[in-house]
């Protein structure tokens, strides 16, 4: 993975990030999307991918181009048999932008056949804040190193969670036991644990590669651990693309923070 290329794939995500913050007064849920849906898709979110495929694609020699993998577009496949796969969220955090939470983030990886993700970026246009990651090489902030916090006592956990989850009263098992700050966007609280604004999240819900893939680079780079709720390491490009929920932290906190994943586990029997 060269440093021209991940120059060149983010500077497309910015872009992205930039038609986004334009265009956002005129979000509109597309038909077909069930009132109270958890996931809405927009007309924004449409759009943001195909500029996305184009731009992200046009970084790569052709004939040499990935296989794109994104929310917006049914799953080909013909992903499984590539050597290399671009995994796509263009905007992650909808609600968010819907509700106008300065929250949403374009979240965008490159996974490679032998060397799992090598690359990743997640970008907060209304930050504005990029955090990015070549694999083996750190983790950037804004175009500076940067890396996760050394919190070790869970009494000073900045521990961040679901907006949608918090309001929903999913968590109230933790009342008493954790704090927490709800924030959305999957993506960006994983961005903020990357460049150790926040000390880790998690979730026992279901979530997509498209939601983790970047998020778990830029951790995993910037000295964090990222596993799904029972500890086990996430892998990429899989013929099931649905993950078994989330924990990631700055590593100095992860058992912590996998018990509190039990104790939501235990509320929901």
């Amino acid at each position: 993975m060269t440093k021209e290329l991940a120059a060149n794939l983010e500077a497309a995500i910015v872009l992205a990030g930039r038609f986004i913050v334009t265009e956002a007064a005129r979000i509109e849920v597309l038909p077909g999307t069930l009132p109270g849906e958890d996931n809405p898709h927009t007309n924004l979110d449409r759009e943001t991918d195909a500029l996305l495929h184009h731009t992200l694609l046009a970084c790569f020699p052709v004939g040499r181009q990935p296989a794109y993998l994104t929310e917006e577009l049914a799953d080909d496949p013909i992903r499984l048999e590539s050597d290399q796969v671009l995994i796509v969220d263009p905007i992650d955090g909808t609600r968010s932008l819907m509700k106008k939470h300065p929250e949403a983030a374009v979240s965008v990886a490159l996974w490679r056949r032998g060397a799992g993700l090598v690359w990743g970026c997640v970008h907060n246009p209304f930050l504005p804040l990029t955090v990015s990651a070549i694999k083996g090489q750190g983790v950037l902030v804004n175009g500076r190193p940067s890396g996760v916090s050394n919190r070790s006592d869970p009494k000073e956990c900045r521990l961040v969670m679901s907006r949608f989850e918090t309001e929903t009263g999913r968590l109230k098992a933790l009342e008493g036991i954790a704090d927490y700050y709800a924030q959305g966007s999957i993506a960006n609280k994983m961005a903020h644990i990357a460049c150790g604004l926040a000390d880790a999240t998690l979730t026992i819900n279901p979530r997509s590669e498209w939601d983790l893939a970047a998020g778990t680079l830029l951790i995993t780079e910037a000295g964090g651990i990222v596993t799904d709720q029972m500890g086990q390491a996430l892998s990429f490009n899989q013929p099931i693309l649905e993950m078994n929920g989330l924990v990631a932290t700055n590593g100095h906190l992860h058992e912590w923070v996998l018990g509190l994943a039990e104790i939501l586990r235990g509320a929901g029997d």
